[in-house]
């Protein structure tokens, strides 16, 4: 039998999140195992989770329809520079960035197994709206990349962040979010941490 041999053009450089695509069972094991994109919901709310536990959160609303999904809280997601970029673009487009961004372990650990980096990374377009500390952030992200950013002063004294994912249908076939199901979990999480309101939106 002969041996493979590999060289140098045998490597491949990935941009951005592409291996993330390439292999999405690492990263979506449950979504694969359950047949529906219900775990995606709860990796998008890591950050309103993580500002629930220091009393910033008490409010979420979830909209899950096919593959499209709109996450709104009352909590402002952090628009302060970390390395090159505010905090919130760290949290949506770095790999470790969401987990370590966390300000409660036992977030991170539970919700961040399926982080909002790597759900921005398997959708065609993804939109994040935020106020915080009288800064208002607006970015697109296109397959995990910024493709537009535009912070800015504002009056609102409300902070609240809105963030919605349009998930690639190619990735995860046929699969899309199972209203039944996800209403039982949405109940469960109330359960868990009761002073937060959660509603689903039919």
């Amino acid at each position: 039998m002969e041996e493979k041999k590999y060289t140098a053009d045998n490597i491949k450089t990935l941009e951005g999140m592409e291996h993330v695509r390439l292999r999405p069972n690492l990263y979506f094991e449950d979504c694969f195992k359950e047949n529906n994109l219900n775990s995606l919901v709860f990796g998008a709310l890591c950050h309103a989770i993580d500002e629930y536990f220091d009393n910033n959160c008490s409010e979420i609303i979830v909209n899950a329809k096919s593959n499209s999904l709109l996450v709104k809280y009352n909590a402002g997601m952090s628009l302060d520079k970390s390395w090159a970029l505010t905090k919130a673009e760290c949290i949506m487009t770095k790999i470790g960035a969401c987990s370590n961004e966390k300000k409660h372990l036992e977030v991170g650990d539970e919700f961040c197994r399926v982080g909002m980096t790597v759900i921005n990374a398997v959708s065609d377009r993804c939109e994040l709206k935020t106020v915080w500390n009288k800064k208002s952030g607006h970015f697109i992200f296109g397959r995990g990349k910024t493709v537009f950013r535009e912070i800015s002063e504002t009056d609102s004294s409300e902070d609240f962040t809105t963030i919605s994912f349009e998930i690639n249908g190619e990735i995860f076939g046929d699969s899309i979010f199972d209203q039944n199901e996800l209403q039982l979990k949405i109940i469960e999480l109330k359960t868990r941490l009761p002073d937060l309101k959660i509603e689903l939106l039919n």
